[in-house]
């Protein structure tokens, strides 16, 4: 075999290596949804279009629109009780609205993923038990009536 050959099968075989390891690298470094996005702390008021009332959704904070944020298992404030509050009124769930992400909590989430994907099989959510956009993205939300009225039974929201 000339030389040549036998030195650009080593090139390649270097580039190989070193591709193989940036990606393994870079792959380590990469954060996760939950990791790349901030915690749901509060809620925002959303006007629903052919209702007198308004959803909830979990956000950033108070009213500030930011729904790019995720919940899980530890949690404990607002935007988990508003998150509750939708997995009960949308998904027949019974869980008691106390605001924290425990057991009960991720399963109710979790069977809400499993929903979504059944129902839309294009939604291919992670069913991970967390709530993250991409959940939020599919999630149906309760519809509370006028001026912060109760709410009304039945009648989910789907943002998108």
């Amino acid at each position: 075999m000339p030389i040549h050959q036998n030195r650009t099968g080593r090139r390649s075989a270097a580039a190989i290596l070193l591709t193989v390891l940036a990606s393994a690298g870079l792959a380590a470094l990469a954060p996760t949804a939950a990791q790349a996005a901030t915690t749901c702390t509060s809620l925002t008021y959303y006007k629903v279009g052919g209702y007198p009332g308004e959803m909830h959704v979990p956000t950033v904070g108070w009213q500030d629109g930011n729904k790019t944020c995720y919940l899980k298992y530890g949690n404990s404030n607002s935007a988990v009780k508003v998150l509750q509050e939708a997995l009960n009124n949308c998904y027949s769930q019974s869980l008691r609205l106390d605001g924290q992400y425990g057991t009960n909590t991720r399963n109710a989430v979790l069977y809400a993923q499993r929903k979504i994907n059944d129902t839309w099989a294009w939604a291919n959510i992670a069913e991970d038990g967390e709530y993250g956009p991409q959940t939020r993205a599919w999630m149906g939300f309760a519809t509370f009536g006028v001026n912060g009225g109760p709410v009304i039974p039945n009648v989910c929201y789907y943002p998108g």
